[in-house]
Formats: C-alpha cells, structure tokens, sequence
C-alpha cells in the first residue's frame, strides 16, 4: 500500500514539474524586444493656393517638390472632363498627399481644382488610378431681395461691382423682348429682383439665378416668374406666357446703339446716303454675338461690306443677319442647325465699318424689319398639364417678392 501510494505521489509530482515548466519557462523569441510594434504611421498633407497669371501645375509641382510623372498621369486622366493645362488664374487649387513613416515617396491621392464658380474637377487617386469627374458646387442657397429706382442708367442704380453688374444683365436679358435697356429707361422706372444667394462655408459667394422680377418701365409693370417645363428652366409672365420670344431684339450683349435702322443715312464711309436696314450694336472687338432664334446657317463667309457676315434661316420665313465680325465661330458653316443663345461669332470690323460693332438684321419674306419696333414672333407657353403648379410657383414667388425674401440685401437707391 506504501509503495502504491509513493509511486502515485511520484507521478503527481513529475506532472507538478512539467506544468510549472511550461508556464514559466518558455522560450522567448531572440527578436523580441519587450516594446509594442510599431506600425508606419501616414503623414497627410494639404497644399492649397490660388493660381496666378501665367502659372501652370507644372510651375506648381516644381514649387512643392511634387513628382512629376504623378502630374502626368493626373493630367491624362482629367483631359476628358477638364483640360488641365488650361488652367486660369486667380481660381483655386487643393492638393492633398500621403507620405508613410521613414518614406521619402510623397503620394497624392486627391486633386481639386475650381473651374468656375458652379463647378469644380475633383481627382482621386484609387486601386485602378486616377479618376476625375465635374462636380457641381453645393452652395448653401438663401434668398434676398434687390431693388431700385432709376435715376441715370441701370448700373449706377443696382451698383457697379461684379456680383450687381451681372444681376443687372441677368435682368435686361430676362425683358429685352419687352423692354429696350439702351433706349427706353426712363428716370423712375423701378424694379424689384428677388434672388439667390450662394454661400459656402458661411462665406457669400455672389448671387444665382433671378427667381422673380418686376420692372416698372414708364408706367408699365412686367413681371418674370422662373419655371422648370420638361427639365428645361425659363422666364414666364402671370398668365404663364414665355419671355423668350423666338428672335431676339439683340443677340449680344452691347454698350450702345451706334446706328438704328433708317431707310435714309449718311453712310460713314462711302458719305452717300443710302438705306441702312438694321441696327448697329458696338461692343468690344471679340464680344461673343448669339443666334437670335433657332434656326439653320444659311450663309457663312466674306460678304461684300458686311465684311464676315452669318445669315440664319427661322422658321415662318424669318432670316437674321450679323455682319462685321471679327471671326466666325469654328465649326458655323452653311447648314448647320443652332439653338437660341448658341455663340455664333464675335464682334469685329471687318467691310466697310469705321469701328467695332455688331450690324444685325432680321429679315421676313424679302422684308427688311426694324428689330427694335417689330412685335416678335412668340415662342412657348406653360403646358396645360402645368397651369396649377404653376400659379402655385406664381403666388408663393409673388410673396416673396413682398416679404423680401430671407433678407433685403440693397435699399432703394
């Protein structure tokens, strides 16, 4: 019984000891160092800036020490959306990079840059490489009233910074079917704009689209309501009829009247009096001109003292003209299809001009006509299917307009 019981305590000791050397006495490993591993750690950096006149991105890699065949590819990769090396100044740029621990490979993984004020090229750098695409700017959008008397011109009124001179355009485009901004203000005439206002980031950016305009010119009120039809967006007045008509009075825009329509003038060149049959626009040489209406090119060339001279063919036997250009657009050529507001040419001074000006014209059956005295022909009207949510659209704008909308941005001047 003894031995039985010393040979099992034997046994429990010998499992006793073998225990205890597998819990303490393992081998450590020769690499191990007692410290926690430690992992490269990403360094990211921002590189912001605005681009300056005759700068390129290649100037600006150069600058941060950036490698180029990455521009390379970047470059390659957006020519489809945006053409990098067209980069205009005083619009901005983001460059973001990534560079590991102990790393001297600086690697960039997204690229943005401003094209305009409504949209931006966004590059990211992925598992397939670099993919770029137009992004739209997500402005915060709010809503203020602009208005005004007239006193001298319609500048001086609304004001004569960048973001008011635009609005101011914006507006004479909306009633230049209705109203003759050059030749019709009167002192008085008022107006009242209700627009949008674009922020980012807390910061005003400028102004949107006009939603709601009145204008009162020499007793007469106009009203312009904006209204989407079928994903398209135009100017309506109350009863739901389109401001656009289907010519324009002037398909460009110009700093004054240099010569009207008159079956009798003194030609300043040729000093013998003879028939002048349109209206004579003077802008800046390169201003682009429009296509007054849709329409089909019916002529494109030299054309005697019309100088470079675009004729376009309108339905219900209507034809415009645009003589003196300086070029005409690539790619306008006889019978080439254009829509209302495609840029045609540029103002120049070729023929017989004695400075730069648009000679426009509108011609119906044969018939010369006075582009500023005739009554348009009409375009469209809101769809039956609309008319509710459209009076809807008219009543709460109409609000608006008496509310102010968010703010009032500019007292009556």
């Amino acid at each position: 019984m003894k031995k039985a019981l010393s040979g099992l305590l034997l046994v429990m000791i010998f499992f006793l000891a073998f225990y205890l050397n597998s819990l303490f006495g393992r081998e450590t490993p020769a690499d191990y160092s007692g410290h926690p591993i430690s992992l490269p750690f990403p360094e990211i950096t921002e590189i912001t800036g605005i681009i300056k006149k005759g700068e390129t991105l290649f100037d600006i890699f150069k600058r941060h020490e950036l490698d180029m065949p990455t521009l390379y590819k970047l470059t390659k990769a957006s020519r489809k959306v945006y053409n990098l090396i067209k980069v205009k100044p005083n619009r901005s740029y983001v460059i973001n990079t990534l560079r590991l621990d102990g790393s001297e490979r600086e690697e960039i993984k997204n690229f943005r840059y401003s094209i305009d004020d409504s949209h931006y090229l966004k590059v990211i750098n992925g598992p397939e490489g670099f993919t770029a695409e137009k992004v739209r700017v997500a402005y915060d959008k709010r809503q203020s009233l602009v208005r005004g008397t007239i006193s001298d011109n319609l500048i001086n009124s609304i004001g004569n910074d960048r973001e008011h001179v635009r609005i101011a355009f914006d507006m004479a485009e909306i009633f230049e079917s209705s109203i003759d901004f050059v030749t019709e203000l009167r002192q008085g005439d008022s107006y009242r704009l209700l627009v949008e206002e674009l922020w980012l980031n807390g910061v005003f950016k400028g102004y949107g689209k006009i939603l709601a305009a009145e204008f009162t010119n020499n007793g007469k009120t106009y009203e312009a309501y904006r209204f989407e039809v079928d994903g398209r967006n135009g100017y309506y007045d109350s009863k739901g009829s389109s401001l656009k008509k289907a010519l324009m009075r002037a398909p460009l825009r110009f700093r004054y009247i240099s010569s009207g329509f008159s079956y009798r003038r003194k030609h300043p060149i040729l000093k013998t009096y003879r028939a002048h049959r349109g209206i004579d626009y003077a802008a800046p040489r390169g201003t682009p001109v429009s296509a007054a209406g849709n329409g089909t090119v019916r002529f494109a060339g030299w054309k005697g003292g019309y100088g470079k001279l675009v004729i376009i063919k309108h339905p219900n036997g209507y034809e415009t003209y645009y003589g003196h250009l300086s070029r005409i657009k690539k790619g306008i050529r006889k019978g080439k299809k254009v829509s209302q507001g495609n840029i045609i040419a540029y103002v120049g001074s070729t023929g017989l001009s004695t400075g730069p000006h648009l000679h426009y014209s509108i011609k119906r059956q044969g018939k010369f006509l006075n582009p500023l005295k005739i009554k348009l022909p009409r375009n469209r009207t809101i769809p039956a299917r609309l008319t509710t949510d459209f009076r809807n659209r008219v009543e709460s704008l109409r609000a608006e307009l008496e509310q102010g909308g968010d703010k009032e941005r500019i007292a009556q001047r």
